[in-house]
């Protein structure tokens, strides 16, 4: 993927949100647009998306065969509302 040009496709999102009962796993279907940074990425999910995603600790994007993880550093809702992920890598 080239670090320059966001990629808009539909992912597979796995992702984990802390409760005082553990961890607790959930997955979702989205268009998203990923744009890789140094040490990181941008993930923008667009409408519909889970109402609980932006509360993620950790999450996982299948795009094109490929999976990333990262730990969310920030969640911002968009003002076209859609959820803007800043992903730290793992």
């Amino acid at each position: 993927m080239d670090s320059q040009q966001p990629v808009n496709r539909k992912a597979r999102i796995d992702y984990t949100q802390d409760t005082l009962f553990g961890p607790m796993a959930k997955q979702a279907e989205c268009q998203v647009a990923v744009q890789r940074q140094t040490g990181g990425m941008v993930l923008q999910v667009f409408q519909p998306l889970p109402n609980d995603l932006h509360a993620a600790h950790t999450v996982v994007v299948a795009l094109d065969g490929r999976r990333t993880s990262g730990v969310v550093r920030e969640s911002r809702r968009l003002s076209d509302d859609s959820l803007r992920l800043e992903l730290d890598i793992q």
